[in-house]
């Protein structure tokens, strides 16, 4: 039986008010009983995406959610995507900062305070493993496939970008959010799997991380030449990884 347009909408959009009525939750019950450390938010972000995890996999799971059978991808599809994500992400940054859209945005650097703290080791577990797992299975595992079984590949690849860059809740992170979900469903699309969204999350996470604790990318502050010709080579780097993936499943598609 075919549901109406309302809801196959309500359908896409529930999973996402759900998760956030879980974290809300969450913060509620743990918020008062944890020391106010510096770190104390990052670490709330983390219990609260752990909490969230197994309702989102059985949601993934989910007999309503269709999937895209593909041939077993090669293992080296998650390397792949884990440097063109790296790269992609880098070289996004450098161009949003070069426009200094940051200015128009004073929440991000609130949100930049509460997950960069200092603590490493707790970083790296919530930013660049639990989280990017978290929001692949809800943002392209479950919104993305809903999209596509109700308005087609195309449109959901764009909305379900939109909706990931929403979420983030400040201009800044809402351009580059967009714009990286659209990779990240793309490439799912591709590979009817969340392995390369994933990858590619977790190494776009990792390198926000080493920028802000180490400064690994402080060569970038050496002019305007050093960061176009940083651009260049890795939107370049980020296009050969994409042009790969889709070679490996150009037969498939």
């Amino acid at each position: 039986m075919k549901h109406s347009k309302a809801m196959q909408f309500f359908n896409i959009i529930y999973p996402v008010f759900l998760y956030f009525t879980v974290t809300v939750a969450v913060l509620y019950l743990i918020d008062g009983f944890w020391p106010q450390t510096r770190a104390y938010k990052l670490f709330q972000q983390l219990l609260t995406s752990l909490a969230v995890l197994p309702m989102l996999y059985v949601m993934y799971r989910d007999k309503n959610t269709k999937k895209t059978v593909r041939k077993k991808q090669p293992l080296y599809l998650a390397a792949v995507m884990f440097v063109t994500g790296a790269c992609f992400a880098v070289a996004w940054n450098t161009f949003l900062g070069m426009i200094k859209i940051e200015e128009y945005s004073a929440s991000y650097g609130q949100v930049a305070q509460t997950f960069y703290n200092g603590k490493l080791f707790l970083e790296i577990f919530a930013l660049c493993i639990v989280i990017p797992i978290v929001e692949e299975l809800l943002y392209r595992g479950i919104v993305f496939k809903r999209s596509a079984d109700f308005l087609g590949n195309r449109p959901a690849i764009l909305l379900s970008a939109v909706i990931f860059g929403l979420v983030h809740m400040n201009l800044v992170q809402f351009i580059y959010a967009s714009v990286f979900g659209i990779l990240l469903a793309y490439i799912t699309d591709l590979t009817g799997t969340l392995t390369g969204a994933v990858a590619a999350h977790m190494a776009a996470n990792l390198t926000s991380v080493l920028s802000a604790e180490k400064e690994m990318f402080s060569f970038l502050d050496n002019g305007t030449v050093v960061k176009i010709q940083t651009m260049v080579i890795l939107f370049g780097i980020s296009a050969v990884g994409i042009w790969t993936v889709y070679k490996i499943n150009s037969d498939k598609i």
